[in-house]
């Protein structure tokens, strides 16, 4: 079959298909934002893991015995000891793990929920049925247009 270009204008003009065709653009719209959703959440874990290595990190700068000066700068700076101090970072380091377990999970509910989209091909039906039934009903009207027409031919002379 090759391309009618009158045949596919007509069906690219019906009002069914242009709703048709606005539905199934809104859809893969959707698509594409649950995939960017995905890669932002992702990058949110990615943020965390950074956090947590760095309250990790200088944690166990100070793990050895905490010098005399060390203990001085830490009580200058953050008015604790070196003790409290360890139980800060501790504390903040805890906080950052729940938060990644939670952000994990907040991934993994986007990423369900782009493969839930990408699986559903119910709008892409709707918009081929709609193309099909106008191509049908050119069909039609060009068959209709074709047939002789009823009545006595003409004289010809």
């Amino acid at each position: 079959m090759t391309f009618d270009k009158e045949r596919h204008d007509y069906i690219e003009a019906q009002p069914e298909v242009l709703e048709a065709l606005a539905i199934h653009r809104k859809r893969h719209d959707e698509i594409r934002e649950a995939d960017r959703k995905v890669i932002m959440e992702s990058r949110k874990v990615v943020a965390l893991v950074a956090a947590w290595d760095s309250t990790f990190t200088r944690q166990f700068e100070f793990a050895e015995e905490v010098s005399e000066d060390d203990e001085k700068c830490l009580k200058r700076l953050t008015n604790a000891d070196s003790d409290e101090w360890f139980y800060r970072m501790d504390l903040a380091q805890s906080c950052v793990q729940e938060s990644i377990a939670k952000q994990c999970e907040a991934v993994a509910s986007a990423q369900e929920r782009f493969k839930e989209l990408e699986k559903d091909h119910r709008i892409c039906r709707n918009l081929q049925m709609a193309r099909d039934v106008a191509g049908k009903r050119y069909d039609e009207q060009k068959a209709q247009a074709q047939k002789p027409k009823r009545g006595r031919p003409r004289k010809i002379r």
